[in-house]
């Protein structure tokens, strides 16, 4: 009878328990990214559930309240009287103003959220730029006038409703299997879907400018008094320090015409037309942040008054995680004015 090999059952436990231990370690990897997306998804439950409400309470004020020059007036006096419907309403006693310039106002202690709301009109609409104020966009934006030319190519076929490519546009075949939308932008970040345009595009510098972005072709209005520094800049193209020193002059004193913007900011070549550039378009785009998370909601309210059954539209609404680098929320936020009752 032969003896048994020493050095055998060794190496064979080694073996095995190398083997249960790498099947424990699969298992223990598996069950923490389970974990971790089932606490993403409750995170993502919660924060949708206190921004619907959020945004509740914002239509409500919007329906129901009059529209100062640069605000909703909540609890403000109403026009009562033509002469009265021309002058800023609601900024005197009582009333709580929510800023329509997309400064940061806080939820608590309802909810720990952050919401901005921004007047479309006071927004760089990427339907309604003139040539200059596209050519400011590309630079902001990082793009050479000849790669801005050709985007705007781009984004005209991808908007219309035929198959034809313009001269330094793009059809289907460009695509390859993902598919030119033939309709306007349902929003902003829909630009980046252009064909080239992503890689194109610094994404920081896209983060800085998406705030201020909006898309609508139905109204190309204008309001000073709810222009970021950045869209002054683009809009009118004037210089960051005329257009800070118009920020820093109507915060003291809305301005009521055109004319008292030119005064303060030092602009050049203003032509007055058929857009109104001191009060509100009745669009208003908001954006609501989670300071315990990353998840952003942003949608556009369209008060539609002469509708006795829909007051108002709620639509571009998009919901999605900010960047691990994106800024953190102010912590000094104006408390939300909630409906007084």
């Amino acid at each position: 009878m032969k003896a048994r090999r020493s050095g055998f059952a060794l190496p064979a436990v080694l073996a095995v328990t190398g083997v249960v231990t790498l099947i424990f370690l699969v298992a223990i990897t598996a069950l923490a990214n389970l974990t971790r997306e089932a606490n993403s998804a409750q995170a993502r439950v919660r924060f949708t559930e206190a921004a619907l409400t959020l945004e509740a309470n914002l239509s409500y004020l919007a329906v129901t309240e009059p529209l100062s020059i640069d605000s909703i007036a909540v609890g403000g006096r109403r026009a009562t009287d033509e002469f009265e419907a021309g002058l800023p309403q609601g900024q005197a006693g009582s009333a709580l103003l929510l800023h329509l310039d997309g400064r940061p106002y806080s939820a608590q202690p309802v909810s720990p959220l952050i919401i901005s709301v921004q007047d479309e009109a006071g927004m760089i609409n990427l339907a309604g730029l003139d040539e200059l104020q596209s050519v400011r966009l590309a630079e902001a934006m990082g793009l050479g006038d000849a790669r801005q030319r050709r985007i705007q190519q781009i984004y005209l076929d991808y908007v219309d409703t035929d198959s034809l490519a313009r001269t330094g546009g793009a059809e289907q075949s460009d695509y390859g299997r993902a598919r030119t939308a033939n309709r306007s932008l349902l929003r902003p970040s829909e630009w980046l879907s252009l064909l080239g345009v992503r890689p194109e595009i610094d994404n920081r510098r896209w983060r800085g400018l998406e705030s201020d972005l909006a898309f609508d072709r139905a109204t190309f209005l204008m309001n000073v008094n709810t222009a970021s520094s950045q869209s002054l800049q683009i809009l009118f193209g004037i210089t960051q320090e005329q257009a800070e020193a118009a920020v820093r002059a109507r915060q003291s004193s809305p301005f009521l015409s055109l004319q008292d913007f030119v005064a303060a900011s030092g602009a050049s070549n203003l032509i007055e037309g058929e857009r109104r550039y001191t009060f509100p378009s009745g669009r208003f785009v908001y954006t609501i942040r989670d300071t315990r998370s990353r998840w952003v909601y942003r949608a556009r309210i369209s008060l539609t008054p002469g509708g006795a059954e829909l007051p108002l539209w709620i639509d571009q609404a998009e919901l999605k995680e900010a960047a691990p680098d994106a800024a953190s929320d102010p912590i000094d936020a104006t408390p939300f004015p909630y409906p007084l009752g």
